[in-house]
């Protein structure tokens, strides 16, 4: 075997999904976690007397989960191999969410659903695409984000609006830190639409 080929496998295996025994929480801890940020630019507009309560975010199984997804086919979920985020990724969704609309000032107070805690607006979050997207046998993925949007009138339970948010990035190179990093984006650009959205449907 050439010094050439040995480096072509190991860099193929640094970059192949999880396995079977990953999949089924066989595999070793991972060895990398990387997190998003949140948004630093939210259009600027009127700032509302209003409290808005963010809900953590509903995903099926296979995103509700740290390991960071990736699709080669609309039939199965595979994960990158020694990666994950820092926390399951509708936890983090949600933290962002509201550190964001802290950050942008428009609102009179935002934060986290809880019992304890009674606002003016909910807003439910349905994490329907979180995943790189290998189809097509494309040599670089594309980041797809896709969020349903529910908003929430608190004091009588009614449906202010609905809304589907998509978003998508391609990566630099074929690699977990580049494809983070193009997630990044793509999470900026679906935080800026949701709560662009939940600011003028509140309004």
């Amino acid at each position: 075997m050439t010094r050439m080929t040995r480096r072509m496998i190991v860099a193929a295996l640094a970059l192949a999904p999880a396995g079977c025994s990953s999949l089924l929480g066989g595999g070793g801890p991972p060895t990398a976690l990387y997190t998003l940020t949140a948004l630093n630019n939210l259009p600027g507009g009127p700032r509302l007397n209003l409290e808005i309560l963010i809900d953590k975010p509903s995903a099926t199984d296979a995103l509700d989960t740290r390991r960071i997804a990736l699709r080669r086919n609309q039939l199965s979920f595979n994960y990158y191999a020694d990666s994950a985020w820092t926390d399951p990724a509708p936890a983090m969704i949600q933290a962002l969410l509201v550190e964001s609309l802290q950050r942008s000032g428009r609102v009179k107070a935002v934060s986290r659903n809880t019992l304890a805690i009674r606002g003016d607006y909910e807003l439910r979050v349905d994490v329907r695409r979180f995943e790189a997207d290998y189809e097509g046998k494309a040599e670089l993925p594309t980041i797809r984000i896709e969020f349903g949007l529910i908003l929430v009138h608190v004091e009588d339970r009614a449906v202010a609006g609905t809304n589907t948010v998509t978003a998508s990035a391609r990566p630099g190179a074929n690699d977990v830190s580049s494809v983070v990093v193009a997630f990044d984006q793509a999470l900026h650009d679906a935080t800026r639409d949701t709560l662009t959205w939940t600011l003028q449907t509140a309004r």
